[in-house]
């Protein structure tokens, strides 16, 4: 059994960890609470924006209209844009995302690869795979800003003819992806990608004026923007949902260590108080018979 002294020692360590852990587990909690009361209306928004793109789609498809924007690629050269966490402490979350982008970046022999958040970009390294664009910073704190600077490297990507398909791979905050890794086709769009968009407007017959050109010009953009931030914020949230999560079991850990610990010192000290009577006792023994 360990000495009084190295068990206060542990258990000195392990109230500290429960500390930061306790402190981390409020930080998340409150980073939820606060986006929480956003989550509502983006997941609206993103229904929304998809739900209008289907039934946009649709009056193409009768009009037999065409836009680059809207045409399936033929070369395949894809773009992954894989969103992961800035740090770790937040249970398999990291884990699960970028194994899962892995698998699909290993199956294509040419293509492009954009990471965001420096978990993603470590992962990538350590495997060979150096990513082609990497974004930092902007994880912690989902805006539009830095969603529309997203948007518009996507946008270029495509406009140059550098890729022909976009992707995006991130955690999903709701529906029954929930708490799981997947991936989102953002250009080109298609209509088989919309045919499980709830419909939340009936858009009847569309007029495109001044020209469907000028109207996908300006529209496909803001769409993109509009996706591009809805996944950012639902990793947002997943993130700190798992953190918050993996933070909390720590603490309850940690707590039932303490337990533990406490026993183990309270035993230890009762034996050194044992033995110190029984020497006490020994050497009174002695001196009566001498």
């Amino acid at each position: 059994m360990a000495g009084t002294n190295e068990i206060r020692r542990r258990i000195s360590a392990v109230e500290q960890t429960r500390k930061i852990t306790s402190a981390m587990e409020m930080v998340s909690s409150n980073r939820m609470h606060r986006v929480t009361s956003h989550i509502h209306y983006n997941r609206q928004y993103f229904d929304y924006i998809r739900s209008a793109m289907a039934e946009i789609l649709r009056s193409v498809a009768k009009d037999d209209l065409h836009h680059p924007y809207l045409e399936a690629a033929k070369g395949q050269r894809k773009t992954f844009i894989v969103i992961s966490g800035d740090k770790g402490l937040c249970g398999s979350y990291n884990e699960a995302v970028l194994r899962f982008a892995y698998e699909r970046v290993k199956s294509e022999s040419d293509c492009a690869l954009v990471t965001v958040g420096n978990t993603a970009e470590d992962f990538f390294g350590r495997r060979g795979r150096v990513p082609d664009i990497t974004m930092l910073g902007i994880v912690q704190d989902p805006t539009v800003k830095a969603a529309r600077r997203m948007a518009r490297q996507v946008m270029e990507l495509v406009d140059s003819g550098m890729t022909d398909e976009v992707h995006v791979i991130y955690t999903s905050f709701y529906g029954e992806t929930k708490n799981q890794p997947t991936a989102l086709r953002v250009l080109p769009i298609v209509l088989d990608d919309y045919e499980l968009a709830k419909k939340t407007l009936d858009t009847g017959e569309m007029l495109y004026m001044p020209s469907p050109q000028l109207v996908f010009d300006t529209l496909v953009p803001q769409y993109v923007l509009g996706l591009i931030f809805g996944v950012m914020v639902q990793a947002y949230a997943g993130e700190h949902f798992a953190r918050m999560n993996a933070m909390h079991s720590s603490t309850q850990n940690a707590g039932d260590m303490l337990k533990n610990l406490t026993t183990q010192y309270n035993l230890a000290r009762q034996s050194a108080i044992t033995n110190e009577i029984a020497e006490i006792t020994g050497a009174s023994e002695i001196l009566k018979n001498q």
